[in-house]
C-alpha cells in the first residue's frame, strides 16, 4: 500500500479502503466483531424481556409507535458508542498499512490497551456532540412546539393528533440529518486522536477544520454503508431463512414453531453484516484525514523529505491551525 501520496478523488479512496480491508481481512472482521458480539448479546437479551409481553403463543410483541421509537433509538445509540470504542484500532492498522507496514494484531492490541482511557473519552465525546446532543435538541423542539399547540393555541384534539404525527415525524427527519452532518465534520477526531496524540478537545477542533471540503463525501459514503449493510443483513436473513426450511422440508411451516431458530437466524445475519461492513467507514475516514492533510497542509511533501532524510519543512501545529479556524 506503501503508494505515492498526492490528493485522491473519492473513487480513489473508496478503492484504497477495499485494497486496505482486503489486506488484512481477518484482522479487520476480528476487531469488527467484538463490538457485533456485544450488540447481539444486548439485542438476545431484550428479545427474551420483551418475549415475556402478550402472545407467548407466537412470540409477538405489541408495541406501540412510541415504544418502538424509543426502542430503536436507544438501540442505535449503544450500537453507535460500541462502535466508536473500537475505531482507534482500525484506525492504527489503516495507517499502518497505508504507509507499507504489515503489523501483527498482537501489536495493535498492545497499541490499544496503553491507550484505552484516551480512545475511550474520545468515542463518548463523539457520540455525546454527534448523537446525543442533536437528540436532546430535536426532541426539545418538537415538544415546545406541541405544548405551543396544545396549551397556548388550544388546538382541537383532531387536528392535534395530526400535527403531533408530523411534528414527530420532522424531529425525526431533523435529528436524522443533523446527525450525518455533525458525524461528517466530527468523525474525523478519532483519526486525529489517535495519530496526532492531541487531547480529546483539540481533537475534535481539529476535525472541524480539517474535514471541511471532505463532509459531503463522508456522508455519501455513510449513507452507501447505512444501504449496503441493510441489503447483506436481509440478503443473509432471506438465504438463511430459505436454507432451514428446505432442511427441514418444509417451506409452508408457520413462525411460531420454530421462533427461536428464525431469531437465531436473524442474529446471525445482523453479526455478519455488522462485521462486515463495520470496517469500511473507519478505513475510509482515516483516508479522507490523510488526503485533506496532503491538500492543505503539504503532508505528502512532508513525507517526501523525510524518506529523503532531509530536515521536514516547517508546517504550521494542529494548535496553530486551531487558532486560525
Amino acid at each position: 500500500m506503501n503508494e505515492p501520496l498526492h490528493p485522491s478523488t473519492l473513487g480513489e479512496i473508496l478503492d484504497r479502503t477495499f485494497q486496505i480491508y482486503r489486506a488484512k481481512f481477518l484482522m479487520f472482521i476480528g476487531i469488527a466483531a467484538l463490538p457485533a458480539l456485544v450488540i447481539i448479546a444486548l439485542e438476545a437479551a431484550n428479545r427474551l424481556w420483551w418475549g415475556m409481553t402478550p402472545f407467548p403463543y407466537t412470540g409477538r410483541v405489541l408495541l406501540t409507535l412510541g415504544q418502538w421509537t424509543a426502542y430503536t433509538a436507544a438501540f442505535y445509540q449503544v450500537a453507535l458508542l460500541l462502535h466508536l470504542m473500537v475505531w482507534p484500532a482500525f484506525t492504527d492498522l489503516t495507517s499502518k498499512l497505508y504507509f507499507g507496514e504489515h503489523p501483527k494484531l498482537t501489536i495493535v492490541a498492545f497499541s490499544g490497551n496503553a491507550r484505552w482511557r484516551s480512545w475511550f473519552w474520545m468515542a463518548v465525546a463523539t457520540w455525546g456532540i454527534v448523537l446525543i446532543l442533536p437528540e436532546l435538541f430535536v426532541g426539545g423542539v418538537a415538544i415546545g412546539v406541541l405544548y405551543l399547540l396544545s396549551e397556548v393555541l388550544k388546538v382541537g384534539d383532531t387536528a392535534m393528533d395530526s400535527f403531533a404525527s408530523w411534528t414527530v415525524f420532522g424531529a425525526f427527519a431533523a435529528g436524522f440529518l443533523a446527525l450525518f452532518w455533525l458525524s461528517s465534520a466530527l468523525f474525523v477526531a478519532i483519526p486525529v486522536k489517535s495519530l496526532e496524540g492531541l487531547s480529546v478537545g483539540k481533537s475534535l477542533r481539529r476535525s472541524w477544520t480539517l474535514s471541511i471540503g471532505s463532509r459531503w463525501k463522508i456522508i455519501f459514503v455513510r449513507f452507501a454503508l447505512v444501504l449496503i449493510g441493510w441489503l447483506v443483513n436481509l440478503s443473509l436473513s432471506i438465504i438463511l431463512v430459505l436454507l432451514f426450511r428446505w432442511i427441514i422440508g418444509n417451506f409452508g411451516v408457520w413462525w411460531h414453531y420454530y421462533r427461536n431458530i428464525y431469531s437465531g437466524i436473524g442474529f446471525l445475519a445482523a453479526f455478519t453484516a455488522s462485521t462486515l461492513i463495520g470496517p469500511i467507514l473507519p478505513i475510509a475516514l482515516t483516508l479522507f484525514y490523510y488526503d485533506q492533510r496532503i491538500r492543505h497542509e503539504g503532508y505528502d511533501i512532508e513525507r517526501m523529505m523525510e524518506a529523503a532524510g532531509l530536515n521536514a519543512p516547517v508546517t504550521e501545529s494542529a494548535e496553530a491551525v486551531e487558532g486560525q479556524a
